[in-house]
């Protein structure tokens, strides 16, 4: 995986506006199932990917191939205290 900025995610919301790539994504869920998804261009943007872990598990790791998120990263997370972190550059 290439150099990124890692940014750990407490809540729904954008990660960053500019556009970029998305370098990896890492869901640990808590007490309860957890679910992050990621999206280019806001709120409103294109799913780039979904996540889903049961309680206690983890799931995710690099994309692969880096994707471009014209207009930024917005994540929407479900789950009480879930671990998320987003790594793009």
């Amino acid at each position: 995986m290439r150099p990124g900025q890692a940014v750990a995610v407490a809540a729904t919301g954008d990660i960053t506006t500019a556009s970029t790539n998305l370098l990896a994504v890492h869901l640990a869920a808590g007490a309860d199932a957890a679910t992050v998804v990621v999206k280019a261009g806001g709120s409103g943007g294109t799913t780039i990917l979904k996540l889903a872990a049961l309680a206690g598990d983890s799931v995710g790791g690099p994309v692969g191939a880096a994707v471009l998120c014209s207009g930024g990263i917005h994540v929407t997370v479900t789950g009480t205290a879930p671990s998320i972190t987003v790594v793009y550059g």
